[in-house]
C-alpha cells in the first residue's frame, strides 16, 4: 500500500515537473530577431535593446506578433519572407492600423487585459491627429509618438510617455515646438501657461493626479479641442457644482447668445490662475467689471456679493487668529477649532455660490455663515481673554509668592539673631 502510494507522488511529481519545463520553453522559444538585431548596429540594434522592456515582451508577444515573419528561422531572408507574412515598418500613415489589427479585436485583447478599451483606433480617426493624417499630414501625432516604439510601457509606469505626470511633457514636445508647429495656426505656449496654473502645479510640483493633464481635457486617442459649446461641459466634469450654479444662472442664457465660452471667458484655459475675492465686485482685479458698468444691475449685484465675501472672510481670518493664539498660548480649543472648520467649508460654499450670479442667494448664505463666524469669533476672543486672565494669575501668585519668601528669609534670620543673643 504504501509503495503504491509513493509511485504516485513520485508520478506526480515528474508530471508537474514536465509541465513546467514545457511552459519554460514556450516561454524562452527561439527568436532570430532578437538574436540577429543584436549583431547589428545604430537604429537595427536599437529596437532589440528597448524590447526587453516593452511590454508586448512581457506579455509572450514576440517581435513577429507586430511584424509576422518567423521568429524560428535561421535564414533571415526566409524569417523576412512574405510567405510567412513578414510585415515591414509601417509608414507613418499605417502605424494607427498597424497597432489597431490587434487593440481593435476585443476578443484577442481580453487574453491580455480585458479592461484595456478596443475603440481607439475609432475614436483617432475622430481626433484633429487622426483627421490630418488620413489628409496626408505626416507631421500630426499617431501611436508611436505618445507611447513610444519598441519600449512600451504601461501607463501605469512611471517612465511611459503616457504616465499621468508625464502627459504635459509629451504633449509639449511637439505643441511647444514653434519650428514643427509653423504650419498649424496653435499657439506654443500652452504647456509654459499650464505649468503656472493651478493644475500644472497641482500635478507637477505636488504630484497631485488628480490634477487635470492635456489628456483630461482634450481627450487621448480622440484628442480634439473644445468647442465654445462644450468648454463648460469639460470644466463640469470636475467642477460639478460650479457648473450646475451656472446652468441656472442669468449667465448662462447671456453666455449662449453672446456666443461665448462658458468657463474660460472669465477662468482662461491653459493659464488658469488661483482666484481671489478681488476677482469678484468692481474693484481693479475685478472680472466683472470687463463686462458690467456702473449704469447696469450685474455691476450692483457684483459689488453686493463681493462686500458680503469680504465681510465672512474678514471675520473669518480673525477668529482663525484668536483661535491660533489661544492653542499657542496653552489653551483648550478644540471645539472652537472644530466649529472654525465649518465656518471655513461655509466659506467656501458661498465662494461657489458666485456662480450662480444671484446676490440674495449669496447673501443670505454668507449671513447664516457670519453667525457661526461670529460665534466663533466671541469664542476667540474669550480664549484670549482667558490667556490674560492667565498670565495676570501667574504673576500675582508669582508676586505674592516671592513676598512671602522674602517674609520667611526675614523670619529665619530675625530667629537665628534671637539664637546668638
Amino acid at each position: 500500500m504504501k509503495s503504491a502510494r509513493a509511485f504516485l507522488i513520485l508520478i506526480t511529481a515528474v508530471i508537474f515537473l514536465i509541465s513546467l519545463q514545457v511552459e519554460s520553453l514556450a516561454q524562452n522559444q527561439v527568436n532570430t530577431c532578437i538574436e540577429c538585431h543584436l549583431e547589428l548596429d545604430d537604429e537595427l540594434l536599437d529596437p532589440a535593446i528597448k524590447f526587453a522592456e516593452d511590454v508586448h515582451n512581457k506579455e509572450g508577444i514576440s517581435c513577429a506578433g507586430c511584424h509576422g515573419g518567423d521568429p524560428t528561422e535561421e535564414d533571415a531572408e526566409l524569417a523576412m519572407s512574405e510567405k510567412n507574412g513578414f510585415r515591414a515598418v509601417p509608414s507613418i500613415r499605417e502605424i494607427p492600423q498597424f497597432c489597431g489589427q490587434c487593440h481593435s479585436d476585443p476578443a484577442y485583447m481580453r487574453k491580455y487585459n480585458p479592461a484595456l478599451p478596443t475603440d481607439q483606433l475609432g475614436k483617432y480617426w475622430t481626433s484633429q491627429h487622426g483627421q490630418k493624417i488620413k489628409q496626408g499630414d505626416k507631421n500630426v501625432a499617431q501611436c508611436i509618438s505618445c507611447h513610444s516604439v519598441h519600449d512600451i510601457r504601461k501607463t501605469s509606469d512611471p517612465r511611459s510617455p503616457v504616465y499621468d505626470l508625464n502627459v504635459p511633457q509629451t504633449c509639449s514636445s511637439c505643441h511647444s515646438d514653434a519650428d514643427y508647429m509653423a504650419s498649424y495656426p496653435i499657439a506654443t505656449d500652452q504647456h509654459a501657461d499650464y505649468q503656472e496654473s493651478v493644475h500644472g502645479i497641482a500635478l507637477l510640483k505636488h504630484k497631485d493626479t488628480g490634477a487635470p493633464a492635456c489628456n483630461d481635457c482634450h481627450g487621448n486617442h480622440a484628442a480634439t479641442p473644445p468647442g465654445v459649446a462644450s468648454i463648460g461641459r469639460v470644466c463640469y466634469q470636475c467642477h460639478l457644482a460650479e457648473g450646475e450654479l451656472f446652468n441656472v444662472s442669468p449667465h448662462k442664457t447671456a453666455f449662449d447668445d453672446l456666443g461665448e465660452a462658458e468657463c474660460s471667458s472669465c477662468h482662461g484655459n491653459h493659464s488658469i490662475r488661483p482666484l481671489t475675492d478681488e476677482q469678484v465686485g468692481v474693484g481693479d482685479e475685478s472680472l466683472c467689471a470687463t463686462c458690467h458698468s456702473e449704469d447696469d444691475a450685474g455691476y450692483e449685484a457684483a459689488k453686493a456679493m463681493k462686500q458680503a465675501l469680504v465681510d465672512l472672510s474678514e471675520t473669518y481670518m480673525e477668529a482663525r487668529e484668536l483661535i491660533d493664539e489661544a492653542e499657542r498660548k496653552g489653551v483648550g480649543v478644540s471645539d472652537e477649532q472644530f466649529a472654525l472648520l465649518d465656518v471655513r467649508h461655509s466659506l467656501i460654499n458661498v465662494r461657489k455660490l458666485v456662480h450662480a450670479f444671484n446676490p440674495d442667494t449669496l447673501i443670505s448664505s454668507a449671513e447664516r455663515a457670519m453667525e457661526a463666524a461670529d460665534e466663533v469669533h466671541q469664542a476667540g476672543i474669550s480664549a484670549v481673554v482667558e490667556v490674560k486672565n492667565r498670565r495676570k494669575g501667574f504673576i500675582l501668585f508669582t508676586l505674592v509668592t516671592i513676598v512671602l519668601m522674602a517674609l520667611v528669609i526675614v523670619k529665619i534670620k530675625q530667629i537665628e539673631r534671637d539664637k546668638v543673643k
